[in-house]
């Protein structure tokens, strides 16, 4: 009896790691590099969207041949949709075939615009297959395929549709897809497929960046701000997208920075972010933004990190910021407010006076005047204001 009880544990733990081991495996892709395409006909630039819905068509051919191997169907069908067809590139991001394997075809990947007419955020998935059902293989494929790209960039759930495609084309200019939504047999049959889809509200990418430079002055006047210019680049094979999810320069404890700026910064620990729609893969980006010089004399340091709005970092994109802050002629004095952290600098040295800014307990600032109680500051470069005495130790 123990040698068979010893023997059902056996049995369950190699399906309990089986099942793990086919849980985690990545589907396989075959990469367009692998399709050995050649990339001089096609658009060299590349424009790129963050993927947010998923369409879905039927390709067809007659020739059994190219049915029978699939990667000279889409060597030929890449060459006739640019020399024919005149559109920019084969216009897939993906096809799947009646054997249920999965190509990536289109320059650049996911995000890659693949030519159709308002086609930014979407992932257009074609079928390698005219019948009016899949294969099991094909739908399989098809169900894990969305699934992944769900969860890496947070498809939601129903923003897909089953399209036929339309060609638009005009004399002496690249031809460019319609995409119409249709019905079918077969439409019905990914409806049901997708009901086992998990899909993913957030999107699931790990970030990998370098800091190609950061450039900055190594000494800065009490007052005045420090110009920080960073390039990052892009270490993955896959673009960034910033436009709707913003990547922030944020302080690498994630606390706020005493060399914040008020109303320049985004928040008191994220100086700036990156312009534009997104990072080409291998691509580089520049960052500038300011920092104010509000201490005591001395040598300095802040880190920072690129993260994304959900706060996740991006390895290998840490760097320091180290300067001197010198008084040079000045007259300085320090803001001493323990009891509330704060004082607030007012437009003139009056209580009724309009508050243009708030200096924090420990600020150091220059000191241009003092009269009737009231101590006037030079609080940011080019900026003055007054607070009162009871609030400022001269230094």
């Amino acid at each position: 009896m123990k040698s068979l009880i010893n023997l059902k544990t056996i049995i369950l733990t190699i399906c309990i790691v089986l099942f793990s081991f086919t849980s985690s495996s990545a589907m396989e892709i075959t990469k367009r590099e692998e399709l050995k395409l050649d990339d001089s006909l096609a658009e060299q630039q590349i424009l790129y969207s963050q993927p947010t819905k998923i369409y879905i068509s039927q390709v067809s051919v007659s020739n059994d041949e190219l049915k029978n191997d699939t990667k000279a169907w889409i060597r030929a069908m890449y060459y006739y949709s640019i020399t024919r067809l005149k559109l920019n590139d084969i216009p897939y991001n993906y096809l799947v075939d009646t054997s249920g394997n999965v190509y990536e075809v289109s320059k650049g990947g996911v995000g890659a615009n693949p030519g159709l007419q308002e086609g930014d955020n979407t992932v257009l998935i074609g079928i390698l297959d005219s019948s009016s059902s899949l294969t099991p293989r094909a739908e399989t494929s098809l169900v894990e395929l969305v699934e992944t790209l769900s969860y890496k960039y947070g498809v939601l759930e129903g923003a897909w549709d089953f399209v036929n495609l339309k060609i638009v084309s005009k004399e002496s200019q690249r031809s460019y897809l319609v995409a119409q939504p249709a019905e079918g047999v077969i439409k019905d049959g990914i409806s049901t497929a997708f009901e086992s889809v998990r899909w993913s509200e957030t999107e699931h990418l790990d970030y990998k960046a370098s800091i190609e430079s950061v450039e900055y002055a190594k000494e800065v006047e009490i007052a005045k701000q420090l110009s920080v210019k960073v390039t990052i680049k892009n270490e993955n094979d896959f673009p960034w997208f910033v436009d709707k999810s913003y990547v922030y320069i944020s302080t690498q404890s994630g606390e706020d920075s005493p060399y914040a700026i008020n109303s320049v910064w985004h928040s008191f620990s994220k100086p700036a972010n990156i312009e534009g729609r997104y990072v080409a893969p291998g691509g580089s980006a520049e960052v500038e933004f300011l920092m104010g010089a509000k201490s005591r004399p001395g040598e300095y340091s802040e880190k920072f990190v690129f993260t994304k709005e959900t706060g996740s970092s991006f390895e290998g994109s840490e760097f320091e910021v180290s300067f001197n802050i010198v008084a040079g002629e000045n007259k300085l004095v320090e803001v001493v407010s323990p009891e509330y952290g704060f004082v607030n600098i007012r437009e003139c040295r009056w209580y009724s006076c309009e508050k243009v800014e708030v200096a924090n307990d420990g600020d150091v600032f220059i000191m241009n005047k003092k009269e009737e109680g009231w101590y006037e500051i030079t609080y940011k470069e080019g900026s003055v204001g007054w607070v009162y005495q009871k609030y400022i130790k001269e230094l």
